[in-house]
């Protein structure tokens, strides 16, 4: 077992969200547990920002409670090799102000993405004040860390002093 006082939590943060471009987020309304595949990007302080379209169930269901959950994981390991992925829960933003838009737009098409290395710069007038974009910043309450490279069968929780500053 590895120490974990004095474990690298964001190298393998990193390192696990750079293996996949998809996270896995949970929504909830008055019918039950909604879930849906969106890319993501994250900044210095592990917030994580996605965009997705208002019409969508997930986006409707945020606007009416902000909690969410996200699964982070890259689908290609293998069953019988280590494995590695993060789950974590906080509060959805909804993002209306230019400069937190903007941020966002550039955190989330300044990401290299796995597959191609290369950052898909999309026009910046397309996404913002454009109200069929919404982008949404996640402020994390919790991070689990799992991976049986370090940790067995066992998920760990990040010390929040690693995402909360």
């Amino acid at each position: 077992m590895v120490d974990k006082s004095n474990f690298d939590w964001k190298k393998y943060l990193v390192e696990c969200m750079q293996s996949t471009e998809y996270c896995c987020l949970a929504t909830v309304d008055k019918n039950g547990v909604w879930s849906n595949p969106v890319y993501f990007s994250w900044d210095e302080k592990f917030n994580l920002y996605f965009i997705s379209q208002p019409h969508t169930r997930h986006m409707r269901n945020l606007e009416k409670d902000s909690r969410i959950a996200i699964s982070i994981y890259n689908t290609a390991q293998s069953t019988f090799g280590d494995v590695a992925g993060i789950q974590l829960d906080g509060d959805a933003h909804i993002l209306n102000d230019r400069q937190e838009v903007e941020k966002a737009y550039n955190t989330y098409y300044g990401r290299k993405y796995p597959e191609t290395a290369e950052n898909p710069k999309k026009d910046k007038d397309v996404y913002i004040n454009n109200p069929e974009w919404i982008f949404v910043k996640v402020v994390l309450e919790h991070i689990y860390y799992f991976d049986t490279r370090f940790f067995d069968e066992e998920r760990q929780e990040v010390p929040q002093k690693i995402f909360k500053k």
